[in-house]
């Protein structure tokens, strides 16, 4: 009997137990989920549920801080549509793709190398060139215009800028899109609201289109990179890890004052100075971008004899820097005296230019330094240089990557007389041929342009120069 009795209590306690587990998981997981309560997959559902909606609403407010956003109606992992609104399936189709390319366990990681350096955000553009993203049927030709190379200009984002300001009066300018082989996009407009190029009436996911920037870094003008489908980029702030070759083209910025009468001075002992810069400095953290001329090593350069580097500080972004960080400005005053002491036209008589990066890696004094026969000695890390399918750099500049200004000068005083001859000659030809105005300049623009399409269609190219020889 009383066996008996031991093992109905034992039952009854087992069973309130159950009961209790079975209360305690209903609260826990809702009041409509305990029918599943012994399904180890409703588990497993629910987490994932609740961490693919997690994702979905940082993956939205990553979309929104882009400023590129749409608004989705979303329910957990799936998106779902509303009244058949198709702009709406769009937004949550791109979406998901996001999503999937987030969880993918090949998705790109920066590189040790790239840390801390925001030439490397990265702008991540498309996988393009021109076999895969480009129509040649547009560029045939037709009877009218035979096989010449026709553009339309878009006016917006951004009318035409610098030296393409004259591209809708010169040869190449049609104002029929239906005929045009290139579409020219300029992305340089100035305001927080710049229209995304999709919106674009010819557009096409960007088939045949060719974006524009000279801005110091694209996230300042451009779309995201993502977003610009077959597009191609022509940009100053072109960087070898993001440059697709024979399908982007780095350009110059353009230079403001060309000194041609000095190109007749030989280099070497025919010129006052061996190595010169006055620019301004941009202000910052040593780890920040673009404070490349405010680092010791480069104030270094300085000996006041044969060696002069002088900068200033005066620039509105570094007032309002010294204002909120006093201790950013050190030095400041001492370079400005110094500074003053010097003329630009008397500097550019020197057989070497400095051409360190600023904001980006391209600098007006490039071409500058050019124009007065002195030899371009460029300090830039991961740049593309202008032209590059045009012009063969190496023979004309020489160029040190930031973390070796300390070869500089042992460098160019090594450099044989001869050898400052040949590459004097070669710079001068070069920027007489391809870069001494602003006609010249659109003119190897278009040339670059072109050039993408050797062996490819049968264009007559008598434009496309060479000074090799």
């Amino acid at each position: 009997m009383g066996n008996r009795l031991v093992k109905t209590l034992s039952c009854v306690a087992a069973l309130f137990s159950l009961i209790a587990i079975t209360c305690y998981i209903a609260l826990f997981n809702g009041p409509f989920q305990y029918a599943y309560v012994f399904s180890s997959s409703t588990f497993q559902d629910l987490r994932s549920r609740t961490n693919s909606q997690t994702q979905l609403q940082g993956v939205q407010q990553a979309n929104r801080d882009d400023g590129y956003s749409c608004n989705c109606t979303t329910q957990t992992s799936q998106t779902v549509v509303q009244d058949g609104d198709q702009s709406n399936q769009d937004c949550a189709n791109a979406t998901q793709q996001l999503l999937q390319k987030a969880a993918s366990p090949d998705k790109r990681k920066q590189p040790w190398y790239a840390e801390g350096r925001t030439w490397h955000y990265p702008v991540l553009f498309p996988r393009c060139s021109m076999d895969a993203c480009f129509n040649f049927s547009r560029c045939t030709g037709d009877p009218e215009h035979g096989s010449k190379l026709l553009i339309y200009s878009y006016d917006t984002p951004s009318p035409p800028v610098k030296y393409f300001t004259g591209v809708k009066s010169s040869q190449w300018n049609t104002e029929n899109a239906s005929i045009a082989c290139l579409f020219f996009v300029f992305l340089d407009l100035n305001s927080p609201h710049r229209p995304h190029p999709r919106t674009l009436p010819h557009w096409n996911d960007g088939m045949n289109h060719v974006l524009i920037s000279f801005a110091d870094m694209w996230k300042q003008r451009g779309p995201p990179p993502e977003t610009i489908g077959f597009a191609s980029v022509m940009a100053s702030d072109m960087h070898e890890t993001i440059y697709r070759a024979g399908f982007d083209i780095s350009i110059p910025l353009p230079g403001k004052v060309h000194m041609r009468e000095l190109q007749g001075l030989p280099p070497g002992d025919g010129r006052r100075y061996l190595l010169t810069f006055r620019g301004l400095r941009y202000l910052g953290r040593p780890s920040d971008e673009g404070v490349l001329r405010s680092a010791a090593e480069f104030r270094a350069l300085h000996n006041g004899v044969d060696v002069v580097v002088v900068t200033s500080c005066r620039h509105a972004t570094n007032d309002a820097a010294r204002r909120d960080a006093p201790e950013l400005g050190v030095h400041c005053e001492e370079d400005q005296a110094l500074y003053a002491k010097y003329t630009f036209r008397e500097l550019m008589n020197t057989t070497f230019g400095l051409v360190p990066a600023g904001r980006q890696p391209s600098c007006y004094r490039m071409i500058e330094v050019m124009s007065a026969g002195a030899i371009p000695v460029l300090v830039a890390d991961n740049y593309v240089k202008p032209f590059d399918t045009l012009i063969h750099w190496h023979r004309c500049l020489i160029q040190f990557p930031s973390s070796h200004m300390h070869l500089i000068l042992p460098t160019l005083r090594s450099i044989p007389s001869s050898e400052l001859l040949d590459r004097q000659r070669y710079c001068i030809r070069i920027y007489n041929s391809f870069l001494k105005d602003d006609a010249t300049l659109l003119r190897s623009a278009i040339n670059a342009l072109t050039a993408r399409f050797l062996g490819a269609v049968p264009l007559a190219l008598p434009m496309i120069s060479t000074i090799d020889k």
